[in-house]
């Protein structure tokens, strides 16, 4: 019986030092990051004929380490619209990769881009056919599962568009925590009256997602209840007041198939189940070197938008958290102001009469422009 329990503790003494010994033999492994000398040319854009025509130009990048640039804009080239009669239409650099020009252009006629870059290069786009989308019937919303799906309606009477693509621009109103009266003077380490206020703010961000939508497999030409966008519960957008616009294009078949590869390449990758990530062919080629790859795809059409507004008072009960704000009185004394107030890490709102302190509160909690402006938008209410 000795001897089984002294056999018994050896094993696992042994299967323990096993475990150890290979724990310890772990070796950290960074596989290598093939680098291309390629920086192909990025081509994002839709000539519209009823409202600015936006082409926007960039390159890709490398994947270094420390390289954080969101991406390079080509900046310097060539940039017109021309139709299928031999009309140009030349649009005018706008900043940052930008091109853009308002023109009318005829649903009658095949539309392309002509690019030529700084370095003299020259690309262009298929001729593609200028498509008019519909109206768009309603962009609703809904509570589900705690939060905001937005959602949108529409369809052809003529059963021609078949194929959709959305985005949006979204801009809500937000508001501090408390309202301040007073502001830092860094000029001469005081406390001073505050004449802007910093209460009351807005913000914007566009989409970023490929959103599509296809009537292909239906007998008539109806999209119902497409999903636009979530918004989670107790998110800050539904403070105050919240505002989408819903651009809607209708694209060729070819279109669509370039960016449902698109958004398969880059939303719906993360197991072994997703579609493998694979070079998808736009319509956009180079003249000077037709062996070069460049990205995108160019259509053309009509587009339609649709504005709607969510109050805060339409949401559920709770839905507003109370942020997470520290407080402190800070004492009148030009080191302590310094000290909490130089960085914005603290923001003064309301004097302490009792103490000559001044009370404060962290930065975003005070000053909404931080994270907003507080120039009103044109089209709020």
């Amino acid at each position: 019986m000795k001897m089984n329990k002294k056999y018994f503790s050896c094993k696992w003494l042994i299967v323990a030092f096993c475990i150890l010994f290979l724990a310890t033999c772990k070796v950290p492994y960074d596989p290598p990051i093939k680098s291309s000398k390629d920086h192909y040319l990025v081509v994002e854009g839709y000539v519209t004929g009823n409202r600015a025509t936006n082409i926007k130009l960039s390159r890709t990048r490398n994947i270094t380490w420390g390289d954080t640039a969101a991406s390079t804009n080509e900046t310097g080239a060539h940039v017109e619209i021309q139709d299928s009669n031999n009309n140009a239409f030349p649009l005018t650099e706008a900043g940052s990769g930008n091109y853009t020009g308002y023109f009318s252009f005829s649903p009658g006629n095949t539309y392309r881009v002509h690019i030529t870059t700084a370095d003299h290069k020259e690309y262009l786009s298929d001729f593609v056919p200028f498509k008019q989308s519909p109206e768009i019937d309603q962009v609703g919303w809904k509570i589900k599962d705690g939060g905001v799906q937005i959602y949108l309606n529409t369809h052809d009477p003529q059963n021609k568009s078949i194929f959709y693509r959305w985005q949006y621009d979204e801009t809500w109103e937000f508001h501090s925590q408390y309202y301040s009266t007073l502001k830092y003077n860094p000029v001469d380490t005081s406390v001073i009256p505050r004449i802007t206020p910093v209460f009351q703010c807005w913000r914007s961000q566009n989409s970023t997602s490929i959103i599509l939508g296809s009537s292909a497999k239906l007998q008539t030409d109806v999209i119902n209840a497409a999903p636009i966008l979530f918004i989670p519960n107790h998110d800050k957008r539904i403070s105050v007041l919240y505002s989408i616009i819903v651009t809607q294009y209708a694209l060729d078949s070819s279109a669509y198939n370039y960016w449902n590869a698109m958004k398969a390449n880059t939303e719906n990758v993360g197991s072994i189940f997703d579609p493998q990530p694979n070079m998808t062919a736009g319509n956009i080629h180079s003249v000077s070197d037709p062996s070069e790859t460049v990205i995108g795809y160019i259509g053309a059409g009509n587009s339609v938008q649709q504005r709607i507004f969510i109050r805060n008072s339409d949401m559920p009960a709770g839905w507003n958290l109370l942020p997470d704000c520290l407080e402190y009185e800070v004492p009148d004394i030009r080191d302590s102001l310094f000290f909490y107030f130089s960085n914005n890490s603290f923001i003064p709102y309301l004097q302490d009469r009792t103490t000559g302190g001044y009370l404060s509160a962290t930065g975003s909690c005070v000053d909404c422009t931080l994270s907003g402006t507080p120039v009103k938008p044109s089209f709020w209410p």
